[in-house]
């Protein structure tokens, strides 16, 4: 899976319209598209000039051809309207894991720990 993602911060007088933008223009065609599973705007509650957009794709093959598209190309002057300096990240996400993975990863730690005390008991008695 590749994941990209961008936070600007937008000026306060264009707040509307880049979120307004990134919605009709950029989210919603990519949504769409296939090998796009996941779409989404988020705009800060506390901070509302900063917006964070978030695509994640079944691979890099259908991504690549999206960054010629016009679509993308709104999304690039999204960002070159930006108040600050954006952030435009690209991740490969190799490995997925649910709540199952918790409770793995909690019993491994626990025989972990319980193998610790044992080996530490054995120090003492030896000592």
């Amino acid at each position: 899976m590749v994941q990209l993602t961008v936070r600007l911060v937008a000026a306060p007088d264009r707040v509307d319209d880049i979120v307004r933008t990134l919605l009709r223009v950029v989210m919603l065609p990519a949504q769409q598209l296939p090998g796009c599973h996941f779409a989404q705007v988020y705009q800060r509650v506390n901070e509302p000039q900063r917006v964070d957009y978030v695509e994640e794709w079944d691979d890099l093959a259908g991504l690549r051809p999206q960054l010629s598209s016009e679509r993308f190309g709104r999304l690039l002057e999204l960002v070159e309207m930006a108040a600050e300096a954006p952030e435009v990240e690209f991740r490969s996400i190799s490995e997925t894991h649910g709540i199952d993975y918790v409770a793995t990863q909690r019993a491994q730690l626990e025989l972990g720990d319980s193998r610790a005390l044992r080996s530490l008991k054995g120090i003492r008695e030896e000592g």
